[in-house]
């Protein structure tokens, strides 16, 4: 029942093309309110097209492989767009593993990486963001010993029923 409103409610917005016939729309905040859990829209993603929205505050900022293969944590980012090649995503659970792989701004135009201000997570270390990651990607689980690794792959905008 969920599929059938998220596929009318997709189509009726103008995201389910021929070219895209299903796409899995999971949007979460990380951490979630539960400790140590993922959020349920992460715990119910299933293989196939994404579109992503995870808005990941500053306690489980990501690990960022930038393009020139050097890597960064996002502790101290300058606000704005993150060039990134590829992310390391904590979820909040040991269990649930994310990593994602961006493509070039060219060919997946729809995936962003940003840091953003959030004056909610101002402290006397902290000068207050949160990361944000959007895109289209194709999710592809690896089973591991009492984990599950996501690993998202980058897909035109057109794969999510946008753009050109």
């Amino acid at each position: 029942m969920r599929a059938i409103v998220l596929a009318g409610l997709m189509a009726a917005c103008g995201w389910a093309t021929a070219e895209a016939p299903f796409v899995q729309v999971v949007t979460a905040t990380l951490p979630s309110g539960e400790e140590f859990e993922a959020p349920d829209a992460i715990l119910n993603m299933d293989e196939g097209v994404v579109l992503l929205d995870l808005t990941i505050g500053p306690e489980l900022t990501p690990s960022v492989k930038q393009v020139d293969g050097t890597y960064m944590e996002m502790t101290e980012c300058e606000y704005g767009v993150v060039d990134a090649g590829e992310l390391s995503v904590r979820t909040g659970s040991n269990h649930i593993l994310m990593d994602i792989r961006m493509g070039t701004p060219g060919e997946h135009a729809a995936n962003l990486l940003a840091c953003d201000y959030a004056p909610e997570h101002m402290t006397d270390f902290e000068p207050g963001h949160e990361t944000r990651l959007k895109g289209c990607f194709y999710a592809h689980a690896v089973s591991i010993p009492t984990a599950i690794q996501w690993v998202l792959n980058p897909m035109p905008a057109s794969a999510c029923g946008f753009g050109d």
